[in-house]
């Protein structure tokens, strides 16, 4: 699954170690690929491609191309794809994967000529809309406003912001985090796809003043050796449902070079508080089964009664779907049921939350979106749900655009590796701007603005863009046909008509217009 790809490499045998210097570099680079250590598998391809006689090996460019895809190092993909390409024996596959890093790092059209020439059409259909939608959304944003949340990140990877009393919960493979807990000197065990640190769940005080305090969530989740994260909690945080890898042995083995290695996936646990407020022993989900699959990403109804989560079990729709779980009469969780084609589609769907009003976020790369995981939302429960809305620009990204986790009072989080960020993953928050009008202006220079709304947009959410300023004004629409505005003189404005998925621009201005004059305009979206 996608943060952690639901894999963990084990090496049960040090001969690999001890015969590094009989191996050849490209016996060293395919041991590497073939266990997922992909960044060390990278560097040497590279070297390898740097001899001349192997720059025309179709495997290297392919492996080398593909493994920074699969640590999300997009520009450097993209190179290395565009190489393979120009061989004629490049799989076609290469191309989609092309397009793919290309929407990634926000290069539109360059990504919709690669996909036009991928064979199969309705793989790319979505992922050809998407670099349409994308350009037109970041012309015209949502009315939200999106801020860094400095003081929860790192140079590292963090992600899975959850509201908690007393703070925020939240996942970091922060090295510098693990030896304020763990002491300065410890066994440094990296987590071999991206040679980074493990991650564990952390607590975070946001409305502290000067320094923040962050300190180890809980003993109970982070004893594992591998990753652990996210948390979710019942409504009273009696109760907590946390992902973590797989710790015991189960692997099927692989050997290549008298090295053994396997997988670890995902599963879910869940433990109660108990009355010192410590959290007690873990309780396994009864339907992980890490041999076969991972579970997940774990969201809980407002009743407390489905649970909600995501899983490459078999049935599914495609690679990871949306899953749920009803709890029984007897408190037992039931056998889980695949939410449907009406959230799910055949590429992958992960990072369930539920919302305060019961509806759900979630991430995808199958829907419509900007590129990477996109975040979409969805009203009903179990397997109806209504169309999945993109939230776009610019909460949504080029890039990975995940966890999105709502709420009724203070801020909204989720998390992204969009370019500007301080680590791979970063947290942000995301707030609606308060409803205003434009002050401090000297009399004289305003005009009196009177829009004749037709329909009245009781539903519609009314954004005034000042293009001088670069700030913006919005409000809801009211049942009444007028909107009345005080606009800034000889300036340029647009006007943003959100309704749902649609969004409707007018563009206006005041430039030349005298003192005491009323600028008045027709709004009729859709004409």
């Amino acid at each position: 699954m996608k943060k952690y790809a639901g894999i963990i490499l084990l090496i049960l045998s040090v001969q690999f170690l001890q015969a590094q210097e009989q191996l050849t570099l490209d016996q060293q680079a395919a041991i590497y690929y073939a266990k997922y250590d992909y960044a060390r598998a990278a560097s040497l391809y590279e070297r390898i491609a740097a001899k001349k006689k192997d720059k025309t090996k179709t495997l290297v460019l392919e492996r080398l191309a593909d493994s920074y895809r699969r640590i999300n190092e997009y520009a450097a993909a993209a190179d290395w794809y565009a190489k393979l390409l120009a061989r004629s024996d490049a799989s076609p596959d290469a191309r989609l994967y092309y397009g793919d890093m290309l929407k990634s790092l926000g290069k539109y059209a360059e990504a919709k000529a690669a996909y036009s020439q991928y064979a199969s059409s309705d793989r790319v259909k979505n992922r050809i809309e998407g670099c349409d939608a994308a350009q037109q959304w970041i012309q015209s944003p949502t009315p939200v406003s999106i801020r860094n949340v400095e003081r929860l990140n790192t140079a590292g990877a963090d992600w899975g912001a959850t509201h908690y009393p007393g703070g925020i919960v939240f996942v970091s493979d922060s090295l510098y985090r693990k030896q304020l807990d763990n002491g300065s000197r410890f066994n440094r065990n990296l987590y071999g796809r991206t040679r980074t640190d493990y991650q564990n769940l952390y607590i975070g005080d946001t409305a502290s003043y000067g320094s923040v305090y962050i300190e180890d969530f809980s003993p109970t989740f982070n004893h594992s050796r591998y990753h652990v994260g996210p948390a979710t909690f019942d409504k009273d945080f009696h109760t907590a449902y946390v992902t973590m890898t797989d710790f015991d042995r189960r692997i099927p083995a692989v050997k290549e070079n008298k090295v053994k290695y396997g997988y670890r996936r995902l599963e879910l646990f869940s433990s109660q508080k108990e009355a010192n407020g410590k959290w007690g022993d873990l309780t396994a989900f009864p339907y992980n089964k890490p041999d076969e699959y991972s579970v997940g990403h774990a969201a809980l109804s407002s009743d407390g009664n489905t649970l909600y989560f995501a899983s490459d079990m078999p049935g599914g729709q495609g690679s990871t779907d949306i899953w749920y779980s009803e709890k029984q009469g007897d408190g037992k969780w039931g056998a889980p049921v695949n939410c449907g084609p009406s959230i799910n589609t055949a590429e992958e769907e992960e990072f369930p939350t539920i919302a305060p009003d019961g509806s759900l976020y979630f991430s995808s790369k199958g829907w419509v979106g900007m590129g990477g995981f996109d975040i979409f939302h969805t009203t009903g429960s179990k397997t109806q749900w209504s169309a999945p809305e993109n939230l776009r620009y610019p909460t949504n990204s080029s890039g990975d655009d995940f966890y999105f986790v709502a709420s009724a009072a203070g801020d909204t989080y989720f998390a992204s590796n969009r370019p500007g960020g301080k680590g791979s993953d970063d947290i942000y928050a995301i707030t609606t701007p308060e409803i205003y009008t434009l002050t401090n202006i000297p009399p004289g220079l305003v005009i009196p603005f009177i829009g004749t709304v037709c329909p009245p947009l009781a539903d519609a959410c009314i954004y005034i863009y000042n293009k001088q300023r670069q700030v913006g004004w919005c409000f809801i629409g009211q049942p009444g046909r007028e909107i009345n505005l005080t606009l800034e003189k000889d300036t340029d404005y647009e006007i943003r008509i959100h309704r749902g998925n649609r969004v409707d621009t007018i563009e206006l201005n005041t430039r030349g217009m005298k003192d005491g004059e009323v600028l008045r305009k027709e709004i009729c979206p859709g004409k």
